[in-house]
């Protein structure tokens, strides 16, 4: 009898201390609750709108990419009725800003739009009809869904902001290689940590500088990053027991550095991205790799910059304002080049840069790291037909793929090295519009994406 009353008691005391830990629990979430609303009121400054949540919440790259009426981004983002629980939206067969950007722009807008619209409960990006991806649409579209799940994160700690969407996935992922790409460094590996190891990839996973900091810090940060990176290809390599010899481990510094330097360089925003993976591959018993690359940064185009009252280049902005002039004199311009596409590829020419001559050394930059990415490819007959390389900015492309390449220029005592993407290597003579063109679509910042062949040239 006794042991049943002590039995009773303890099962009681169980009862009663549970009961009261969901009391302590409920107290507590009631209070953090309270503290959240609080919280989310004095940030607001007491407007707990969606418009007003949007313009205080949001993440500055996203934001600025909304408000650059170039993009093309709808503005008039407001709570409306939710008509259906699922939005599905097609990924394009292919998916690239250089190849398919029409599409590939548009794509992005509707996505971002119709989340931020706040009408659904659950989104799917369908990948069934997807063939291939190109790397810097892939980062593009991924920094604009991780800084979209920040803002939908932080309006989920209060049920008075709450978002209503409970679900953001890709579907139909079968193809193959896109499996490997989005679960390696995609959206999938970065939102969800769901990253899946793949025998012949090894990965550079997204890098995100935030350069909000001293001058000194920047610069030694952009040394880190390219070491790393650098040092990422060469361990690459020695998961194929090949070495690269000294003069590409070079040309990979400097193409790297460069591209990190320039990406600074033209951003008006804090961040800067960069990612990649290396991709193993056999031919006939031999091994090689290829490295993909992207480099991205939002805010003032490479064009915007010199045409800013800002640009410090005063000799530079009349050289380019001259070369337009002389552009309207032979009726030069077309659909495929305008101003801003000129400007553009003259600045990737020898000793042009957007800061005052007298306070930096740069200007040898761009045409460096081009030419460190033809030492990579080779040319003529020792080229390889998979090394590719592009740079977006605004409405320009610009693509190299060794169909042209840099050629050396002597204008009286002077020696330097020019890329026109024309037979006559005169920077005055329109260029080659299958490589050199204006598109419709405008890239709110600048874009580097490097596809190189490491074979058997490259490896000791």
């Amino acid at each position: 009898m006794k042991n049943r009353e002590q039995i009773k008691y303890r099962i009681g005391l169980k009862r009663f201390l549970n009961d009261l830990k969901r009391k302590n629990k409920k107290k507590e979430e009631r209070k953090q609750e309270q503290d959240n609303y609080l919280r989310a009121k004095e940030e607001l400054n007491g407007d707990l709108s969606y418009q007003n949540q949007i313009e205080k919440w949001l993440p500055s790259n996203l934001s600025y990419i909304l408000s650059n009426e170039k993009a093309k981004f709808d503005k008039s983002i407001s709570r409306k009725k939710v008509y259906e629980n699922t939005f599905k939206i097609k990924v394009p067969e292919i998916f690239s800003l250089i190849e398919n950007g029409n599409n590939s722009y548009k794509f992005i807008r509707k996505l971002t739009i119709n989340i931020l619209l706040d009408q659904h409960k659950t989104i799917e990006i369908d990948y069934s009809e997807c063939k291939r991806i190109e790397l810097s649409a892939q980062i593009y579209l991924d920094m604009i869904l991780q800084d979209l799940l920040k803002f939908i994160s932080r309006r989920n700690n209060n049920k008075n902001t709450q978002s209503k969407i409970r679900s953001l996935s890709g579907i139909n992922i079968h193809n193959h290689d896109i499996r490997k790409l989005l679960f390696s460094i995609g959206s999938p590996a970065i939102i969800s940590k769901g990253y899946i190891k793949f025998p012949d990839i090894i990965t550079y996973k997204l890098c995100v500088h935030n350069k909000e900091f001293n001058k000194i810090e920047n610069a030694k940060r952009k040394e880190v990053d390219s070491t790393e990176m650098v040092d990422y290809v060469i361990d690459s390599l020695a998961s194929l027991n090949k070495e690269l010899t000294g003069d590409s481990i070079e040309d990979l510094s400097i193409v790297i550095g460069e591209i990190l330097i320039n990406a600074e360089e033209h951003s008006t925003t804090k961040y800067r991205y960069s990612t990649g993976f290396f991709q193993k591959h056999e031919n006939g018993g031999e091994d090689f790799g290829v490295f993909h690359l992207a480099i991205m940064n939002f805010g003032e185009t490479i064009y915007e910059k010199f045409k800013s009252p800002t640009c410090t280049n005063e000799d530079m902005k009349k050289r380019m304002a001259d070369i337009s002039s002389r552009y309207t004199k032979k009726s030069l311009w077309s659909k495929s080049l305008d101003e801003e596409t000129l400007w553009t590829l003259y600045a990737l020419q020898q000793g042009i840069t957007s800061v005052s001559i007298e306070s930096s050394k740069r200007g040898n930059g761009s045409i460096q790291f081009i030419e460190s990415f033809f030492n990579l490819k080779g040319t003529n007959e020792n080229a390889d037909e998979v090394s590719r390389m592009a740079i977006i900015s605004g409405n320009t492309n610009i693509i190299f793929d060794g169909s042209y390449n840099i050629q050396t220029k002597t204008m009286g005592t002077d020696t330097f090295k020019v890329m026109t993407f024309n037979k006559t290597n005169n920077i005055e003579e329109k260029p080659d519009s299958r490589y050199v063109k204006s598109v419709n679509d405008y890239f709110p910042g600048t874009v580097i994406s490097a596809r190189i062949l490491i074979s058997k040239d490259d490896i000791i």
